[in-house]
């Protein structure tokens, strides 16, 4: 026997036995119905008022627009008659306020919940801190469980909270717990973009057996600010000692998204659909063109091929003649044969062209809010019409000069049919609908945050404030990398510039941008193309089932099709796997994450997951 035929009968065999392996899980489980959909708890007892209506919509949207399966839970719901928690929910979330009352015995129920059946809580600043009566407890009655004696009572003449900073130990530390690259400090506090190191509200707490991952510094000692406790029969803890829910409102994204995304998947490992087109980093390069000024800086930018059709950006230009006042020329005259709309022509085949706001960028910037409102409408709609009459298409995504963007004008971009714009809010966070006066627009229109560094956003701000280019190149690259490994969208923005400083580090972006999104691992596109993508993930169904032996059934449905739809499911570092479902691209993790993309537009997918 020759050493081909053995070779052959060898990889017959292997074939035959992985066939017969497949076929025998088939047969004894494509059937097979779930023990019930997986799903997060919110907690949430009788809301008495409009502010925690408000702090639960703040968590609901969050769960939504990260595609976490959950359900609003009532204390009744959760714990029966004889002070027994109900396991119906895979991990369990405390949000402030509308939980700072809590009968003893739900707080019994949620300890048992996590020491006798190995769930997962987050706890976050004051649960069970009142009595029924509303009289303040001496410490919250979770602190046992929390390993954190919180929300202690105050010094007389004092508040219960106070306002600090939020520090992590490292840089690397913060990543690891959602925050995206540039929003610390150099003493690695969460900074944002012109303000510097933020403050937070917190509790007045000490640590007793807990590990602090985040912390405040008071008078030398280490205030626990996120901590995390781990419990022997496979429970998690984690304490967080700020008002995510109240940041939101305040137009602070990151605060919550981040705590909320660290602690559903990377501690309670719950299955997710996940918010970015097939599953990969998403990166929006946004170019603001504010008037005739760039003229030059755009040439030198096409001539070096900054410019990729690889890499399509979102371009938004202020179209009018004028910059400061009517008659001073100034602008970029969008529709000019002799000056901007050459340029335009050309950039139109380099991404997205947007609005920059109503035509005199820094008169509409400086002057917006003494404008009657009619009239800066008018001037918003000379900007688009002025752009779709040179390229012949529809003007989809906005940006507000200087960042001008009072909440009324989101009701006029969703009429104008605008997809997506730049917000100067929520820094360093992800795409999301913008809260109208702390709700929900519940249009189809998505902000995208601007990414800074530190307290700079533009690269021309950086190289004013003297920030090292190294130092920049070094964080566009860490942020390009953290999008793409945390699989989530991140937008900067800067303008165009003919200087060596700029040019060198949008260079450095757009090398790093190509070899991820050339590796599958990043999609680099203007934000409009991310908007309909939302859009689409936002009304798809989506319910994970668990299977016995540690498999999944997955259900999806979207009218619109599910193309790009990727479920992310844990499936541990040392099992192997078999996915029974066709038109799936499969991608296991060294993390034991497991990514199911849908290649077709089918409307309905069933999916079924099981470790072999």
């Amino acid at each position: 026997m020759n050493v081909n035929f053995r070779t052959s009968i060898v990889f017959i065999c292997i074939g035959l036995f992985a066939l017969l392996l497949t076929l025998t899980v088939i047969l004894h489980h494509s059937w097979a119905e779930p023990n019930g959909a997986i799903r997060v708890g919110v907690l949430a007892g009788d809301l008495k008022s409009e502010q925690e209506q408000l702090i639960l919509s703040a968590y609901e949207q969050i769960l939504k627009e990260e595609g976490f399966p959950y359900q609003v839970v009532t204390p009744g719901e959760l714990v029966s008659s004889s002070g027994e928690i109900q396991i119906n929910y895979d991990a369990l979330i405390v949000p402030e306020v509308i939980n700072a009352t809590m009968q003893d015995s739900l707080a019994q129920a949620i300890s048992a919940y996590v020491r006798n059946y190995g769930h997962d809580v987050l706890l976050v600043l004051d649960p069970a801190t009142r009595t029924d009566g509303g009289e303040s407890r001496q410490a919250g009655l979770l602190s046992e469980l929390a390993g954190v004696s919180y929300y202690q009572q105050a010094p007389e003449g004092q508040q219960a909270t106070y306002s600090g900073f939020w520090y992590f130990s490292s840089a690397e530390k913060g990543r690891e717990w959602g925050i995206t690259p540039g929003k610390l400090d150099g003493d690695h506090a969460v900074s944002s973009y012109s303000y510097g190191k933020l403050n937070f509200e917190h509790a007045r707490a000490v640590n007793k057996d807990a590990n602090i991952v985040a912390f405040d510094r008071v008078d030398g000692t280490d205030v626990p600010v996120i901590a995390e406790k781990q419990y022997t029969g496979g429970g998690t803890v984690v304490y967080a000692n700020l008002p995510l829910g109240m940041y939101k409102l305040r137009s602070d994204d990151l605060t919550i998204r981040s705590v909320l995304r660290s602690f559903l998947i990377k501690k309670a490992q719950l299955p997710r659909l996940v918010n970015s087109p097939g599953g990969a980093g998403g990166l929006v390069f946004n170019l603001h063109v504010c008037s005739g000024a760039y003229f030059k800086a755009l040439t030198v930018m096409l001539t070096q091929g900054i410019f990729q059709k690889e890499i399509p950006f979102s371009i938004h230009i202020t179209a009018g003649p004028d910059t400061y006042k009517l008659g001073d020329q100034m602008g970029f005259s969008a529709e000019n044969e002799f000056e901007g709309r050459p340029l335009l022509e050309m950039l139109q085949d380099y991404g997205e062209i947007g609005s920059h706001g109503g035509w005199m960028h820094n008169f509409f910037a400086y002057n917006m809010q003494y404008l009657p409102q009619d009239r800066a409408v008018e001037l918003i709609r000379w900007n688009s019409e002025a752009l779709e009459a040179v390229t012949g298409k529809k003007v989809v995504e906005y940006s507000a000069p200087g960042g001008n963007h009072p909440y009324w004008v989101e009701q006029t971009l969703e009429e104008m049919g605008v997809k997506a714009y730049y917000f100067a809010g929520d820094t360093g966070s992800s795409p999301t609908q913008t809260l109208l006066e702390g709700k929900p627009t519940g249009g189809k229109t998505w902000s995208f945050p601007i990414t800074p560094y530190r307290q700079f956003a533009s690269l021309e701000e950086m190289e004013r404030g003297q920030v090292p280019l190294a130092e920049v190149k070094q964080w566009l690259q860490e942020l390009t990398e953290f999008a793409a490994q945390e699989r989530a969208i991140r937008m900067v923005y800067t303008h165009p510039s003919e200087v060596s400083y700029e040019l060198d580090a949008m260079q450095a972006l757009e090398d790093k941008m190509l070899a991820e999104q050339r590796k599958d691992r990043l999609r680099v596109a203007p934000m409009s193309q991310f908007a309909d993508f939302l859009n689409r993930h936002a009304a798809t169904k989506c319910q994970v089932g668990k299977l016995e032996g540690n498999g999944y059934v997955i259900d999806l449905e979207n009218p619109e099709g599910l193309k790009d739809m990727t479920v992310a499911v844990y499936v541990g570092t040392e099992n192997k796997y078999v996915v029974i479902g066709e038109y799936i691209t499969t991608i296991q993790e060294d993390d034991g994450w497991l990514y199911l993309t849908v290649n077709s537009n089918e409307k309905e997918k069933h999916l079924e997951v099981y470790q072999i």
